[in-house]
């Protein structure tokens, strides 16, 4: 995608680190020690590339998770080597957000100080969403003056399109409600474990409790009529959005990135699941609410076609490209 908007002679060079296995951490999208020896052989690929003279002024960095550690020697090289490169950096959580695992579990202030370093070090910061822009520009205290190094630009997923288009569809859904999220505490977990004791009438598939490939869980949309969400955080949120793509009803919380990327028939009252206390409070309601919609997914079919064309621009990130391929007046490239 990035490559049709380069100009002539220039061309894309991925970096990548090397780690010798990979898992998670528990409750974790991602294992803590792995990452850090990854991103470490990055910096050092990168400052070997800046010693041998590989790395020329104009060139473009773009940070595809900009929770990254080598941003710091990327700036520091450039400016001591006086090798004037950008910085493009990918923001998708951190400890700025209090509902992230990152927020739950570091201490403070530290992490937001390196956040906050890390922001000044791109020379654009680019966020899924308008929500999770302003949520970082507000809690990590940067002025209003510095907000032009901020950008809401979606993000690069236009190949999901084209992917679960490629699952056949069949003619009649079946009866099942899916809920795509880690099971860890911001997500909420128990209210879905209570929800599929509430409504045996209908299928509920807790997707990691299972094995399924990523073809099977394509299928497993296609074939299901809702896709539902409780999370308390949520920044851009891609299961719901190929969710959405498959044809599934979505129902999600009038909170975090929800409110500002879905229609509000799909919205249910962000109290009625704040915190578990909430949700037993209102139990029914979501139980009725969810028995309703999937009782009437025929009549919802039209909406899911609007609300998939509302998603198109959170599933590419054109600003973000055009950005990168811009050349300044100083003649970088």
């Amino acid at each position: 995608m990035l490559k049709s908007y380069l100009k002539k002679g220039e061309k894309i060079v991925t970096l990548d680190g090397h780690v010798e296995e990979t898992g998670t951490t528990s409750g974790a999208f991602l294992d803590f020690g792995k990452t850090n020896e990854y991103k470490a052989t990055q910096a050092v690929r990168i400052s070997q590339l800046f010693s041998a003279g590989k790395i020329k002024a104009g060139d473009k960095f773009l940070v595809t998770d900009a929770w990254n550690f080598v941003i710091t020697p990327i700036k520091y090289m450039s400016d001591l080597l006086d090798i004037p490169v950008e910085i493009h950096g990918i923001w998708h959580a951190g400890a700025y957000d209090p509902s992230d695992i990152l927020g739950l579990k570091m201490q403070k202030p530290w992490p937001h100080h390196a956040e906050r370093s890390w922001y000044y070090a791109c020379d654009y910061n680019y966020f899924g969403t308008h929500f999770h822009k302003n949520m970082f520009l507000e809690n990590l205290n940067i002025p209003l003056y510095d907000h032009d190094k901020a950008h809401q630009s979606g993000q690069p997923h236009d190949y999901l399109k084209e992917e679960i288009l490629s699952i056949p569809k069949p003619k009649h859904r079946d009866n099942i409600l899916v809920w795509p999220h880690r099971y860890n505490e911001d997500k909420q977990p128990e209210i879905i474990e209570d929800i599929k004791r509430r409504i045996p009438e209908i299928e509920v598939i807790i997707t990691q409790k299972h094995n399924f490939s990523k073809r099977e869980y394509y299928e497993l949309l296609c074939r299901s009529k809702m896709i539902f969400s409780c999370a308390l955080h949520e920044n851009l949120g891609i299961s719901m959005m190929e969710a959405v793509l498959a044809g599934c009803i979505p129902l999600m919380p009038k909170r975090a990135s929800y409110q500002e990327m879905y229609d509000k028939e799909f919205l249910y009252p962000s109290r009625w699941t704040e915190r578990y206390s909430a949700y037993r409070f209102h139990k029914e309601d979501v139980a009725n609410k969810i028995r309703t919609m999937m009782a009437d997914y025929k009549n919802y079919e039209e909406s899911i076609i609007t609300q998939q064309e509302r998603l198109n621009k959170y599933l590419t990130a054109d600003i973000m490209f055009s950005k990168i391929a811009e050349r300044k007046t100083n003649g970088s490239k």
